[in-house]
């Protein structure tokens, strides 16, 4: 085994995506589900007043109305059944499958059971994983450096060897490029190559990679990684009761192959985070060596990559007529350079699967924001602000008891609220503003931002979906004693003097807890009153304002009439319940 040569060497990334995870759920809840043929249903959508089915609730649907799949068993897959169906058609095509409708509150899907079991496996993952980089409800890329590396000071290198290679797929063997092949159709469906458990075409190629790695750390060290991915699945089943595969590469680029009929030929699978684990499922995982990465790659469609899937990479493709990575690694590099001056080195270093263009693993655990939302199809579009008020009640009920668990859990409590509202006419809408909730928020707190909100958003006819989120997560601490951190000190000054107070005297007069936006209105006013000889709009100080969040210094210059002179902000995606 070679030396170690920690900090000159790439890092070791895993990811882990949860098998069939929402049929998981349900089967760790109710063992009778087990290795039969099932599928996790939606819920009729869009009626008032439906009664609560509370995840202890049977919710074994055998007739009547139906919504459609989410989640499909293996074993249903394999007779025919898949997500786009609804529940009824696929009893048609296997009456046997049986149908657990999804939980649902306040009028809508209720997926926390879901959601608390995926927080339970990235829990796990995180307490021997350097970063743990939660990517969605059942996928999470894993830094997996520090743990690699203590299993080669401390196992052989034949033991490391044995164990990883009785255990994972090589994403270039002869296996994987013969499974790759396989329709996307084939591949949900869980076919027999990708499910293939053969010792013997699992050691194809081994034996060469084996015996490169003798000479090559970064070989040994990935080597040492798919055994830790090995163990941390191992885990995950024997602790929650789940399956999951896995994947283990230097870096998170997106790898995924299509051939030009349209088939999935996923060599392997990343999502801007996962290498490798799309291919071999349920159950398995697959190791990809820096060397097999510029043939993965090769025709891999440019939209594919993380970042080109937009205008950029549109304009890179009709720059140069190129369509696959490969196609735009034969460009000659100046000509790259010229055309994208600021980006030309990241596209090149993307195309070719290199390190450098891809970002780390965020130790990120916790979500960003809290949303959900609703769709609405057909008649039951909301053509008034009387039935969007209905709905965003709906949805305040279950978001402020995710925002009640996050303030018990993680101390944390959400700085701004957004609804988005999409029309019939595909138009859509977004409206946020900042609201403080503290430790002890209530529905009607959040219900009546958001109705400001909407009204915001102007004349509302056929909404066929909306969303309500809280987001901008901050410590509870921060959240009374950032208005303070900000203006208290500098208005409390220039405030004392305009009526000969003493600052310390105005400080004992002060409330406790300071109001941010009610502080930075209160100074421009008293700015604005200042400078009334010289007729000046009010100003707040510019260096205050900068603190800020974007959305609050919008708020704030739109109040004061002042055109806001900040990009544009970024519409967050919400869940939407379909």
């Amino acid at each position: 085994m070679p030396p170690l040569q920690r900090g000159a060497l790439p890092p070791v990334v895993g990811f882990i995506d949860m098998d069939c995870f929402y049929v998981a759920v349900e089967r760790a809840r109710d063992p009778r589900l087990l290795g039969k043929p099932c599928a996790v249903v939606q819920y009729p959508t869009g009626q008032r007043g439906r009664p609560d089915l509370r995840p202890e609730d049977d919710r074994w649907r055998t007739g009547g109305p139906m919504g459609g799949i989410i989640a499909v068993s293996y074993e249903a897959r394999a007779r025919g059944v898949t997500r786009q169906m609804s529940g009824a058609e696929a009893k048609k095509v296997c009456p046997e499958v049986i149908l657990v409708q999804v939980p649902t509150a306040f009028g809508k899907a209720d997926l926390q059971i879901y959601k608390d079991a995926g927080d339970a496996v990235v829990d796990l993952l995180a307490s021997r994983c350097d970063a743990t980089e939660k990517r969605s409800v059942d996928e999470v890329a894993i830094d997996i450096t520090g743990a690699a590396e203590h299993l080669l000071a401390s196992r052989a290198a034949a033991e490391l060897g044995a164990a990883a290679s009785a255990a994972t797929h090589l994403a270039d063997s002869a296996l994987s490029v013969d499974a790759a092949k396989v329709t996307r159709s084939s591949a949900r469906q869980g076919h027999d190559k990708q499910q293939s458990r053969d010792t013997s075409e699992l050691a194809d190629g081994w034996e060469e990679v084996l015996r490169r790695a003798a000479s090559d750390p970064v070989a040994w060290r990935l080597i040492a990684g798919a055994v830790v991915v090995k163990e941390l699945r191992q885990q995950v089943e024997s602790t929650l009761g789940f399956t999951c595969s896995g994947g283990v590469a230097t870096n998170k680029v997106l790898a995924k192959q299509e051939d030009s009929a349209g088939k999935d030929l996923r060599i392997c699978r990343a999502s801007n985070s996962s290498l490798g684990c799309g291919l071999h499922k349920p159950n398995q995982q697959t190791l990809l060596l820096p060397h097999a990465a510029p043939v993965l790659l090769k025709d891999l469609p440019l939209d594919r990559l993380p970042g080109l899937g937009g205008d950029f990479g549109q304009a890179v493709k009709s720059r140069f007529g190129v369509q696959s990575a490969g196609e735009l690694l034969q460009v000659p590099r100046p000509d790259v350079l010229k055309q994208f001056p600021q980006r030309g080195e990241w596209l090149l270093a993307l195309a070719a699967g290199d390190d450098s263009a891809a970002e780390a693993v965020k130790d990120r655990q916790l979500v960003k924001s809290l949303s959900n939302g609703k769709t609405f199809f057909g008649e039951k579009r909301l053509r008034s602000l009387e039935e969007v008020d209905y709905w965003l009640g709906e949805l305040t009920g279950e978001l402020h008891r995710r925002y009640l668990q996050q303030v018990e859990k993680h101390q944390r409590t959400p700085s701004t609220l957004q609804v988005s509202l999409t029309l019939d006419q595909k138009e859509h809408l977004t409206r946020q503003q900042p609201i403080q909730l503290g430790s002890q928020g209530t529905p009607e707190q959040i219900l009546q931002t958001a109705k400001a909100c909407a009204r915001r958003a102007g004349a509302v006819s056929g909404v066929i979906s909306l969303g309500l989120s809280l987001s901008n997560m901050i410590p509870l601490e921060a959240s009374s004693a950032s208005l303070s951190k900000f203006f208290g000190r500098k208005s409390e000054g220039a405030a004392s003097k305009e009526k000969g107070e003493k600052p310390q005297e105005k400080a004992k007069a002060k409330p406790k807890e300071a109001n941010l936006l009610g502080a930075c209105f209160a100074r421009a006013a008293a700015a604005q009153r200042a400078s009334s000889d010289q007729q000046k709009a009010p100003e707040v100080d510019e260096g205050v304002l900068a603190e800020l969040p974007l959305n609050i210094q919008q708020e704030i210059l739109r109040e004061l009439g002042q055109e806001p002179k900040l990009k544009k902000l970024r519409c967050d995606v919400v869940e939407i319940d379909a």
